[in-house]
């Protein structure tokens, strides 16, 4: 696991906020609702929404220089390993992203009930932290400062960087994950933090912008363990699982 001090930083602050966002769980009514390219559906009718999110920080303030310094300094200190391992991190594939963990008998072809239920819990992601992304509007760190020269191609359709959508998706599916299979849970949440910092090492994210997305999955894991279809999903991966011999 990569430990980063500037991250770390970063994380206090909303790890402060973490009660306050799960005793603010709000269902939306469904006026931010995500379209969809197919008929997966999330859980959720529209996600999640959070009230009192912190605001992303503001152009100019200490924390946004704070966070255009660590960009810079984070760009500094990659090494050859560290941008292969933020590159493949791009990806948002369940089997890609924990595989390591995992190990080679979880596949999308042994364990299909759990490619759905993670396939279901991402679209609820995306339909909670995309309309923060849009009320913030931040621009990611290479469009605030051409000095900042990232590692993966920018989103065509997403310049907002505030909160990072790939950081809450990591946090979220690493955790369901070691609900899962508790043997693992340890090495998978090191795994769903390396994902998240991946962002920032990449430079398409500040780590303000990572440790918001790690925060907002709080709220969507607590809404969606209390959902019917989820648990029932829930269930049936376990118990694929339980015929793989990867838990109890």
């Amino acid at each position: 696991m990569v430990k980063s001090p500037i991250l770390w930083k970063a994380r206090t602050f909303f790890s402060r906020h973490l009660m306050w966002f799960a005793a603010a769980l709000l269902l939306s009514t469904g006026a931010f609702a995500v379209a969809q390219a197919d008929e997966i559906k999330g859980y959720l009718p529209a996600g999640v929404t959070v009230a009192d999110f912190p605001a992303a920080p503001v152009t100019g303030s200490d924390q946004d220089q704070k966070d255009r310094a660590a960009a810079l300094d984070l760009q500094a200190k990659r090494t050859p390993e560290r941008v292969a391992l933020a590159q493949a991190d791009q990806k948002l594939d369940v089997y890609a992203a924990f595989g390591s963990v995992l190990g080679p008998d979880i596949t999308e072809a042994t364990t299909p009930k759990l490619a759905q239920l993670m396939r279901r819990a991402s679209r609820d992601v995306g339909a909670t932290v995309y309309p923060i992304k849009e009320t913030y509007k931040r621009p990611r760190p290479p469009l605030a400062d051409p000095a900042v020269t990232p590692c993966v191609r920018l989103p065509e359709n997403g310049l907002n960087s505030y909160p990072s959508g790939h950081a809450m998706w990591g946090t979220t599916i690493g955790a369901i994950l070691a609900d899962l299979i508790p043997a693992k849970a340890e090495a998978l949440q090191a795994r769903a933090r390396d994902f998240g910092a991946s962002r920032a090492v990449c430079g398409v994210h500040y780590p303000s912008d990572v440790a918001a997305g790690q925060a907002l999955a709080v709220p969507l894991l607590a809404r969606l363990r209390t959902d019917p279809a989820f648990q029932a999903d829930f269930d049936a991966a376990r118990a694929e699982l339980r015929l793989l011999k990867q838990t109890p």
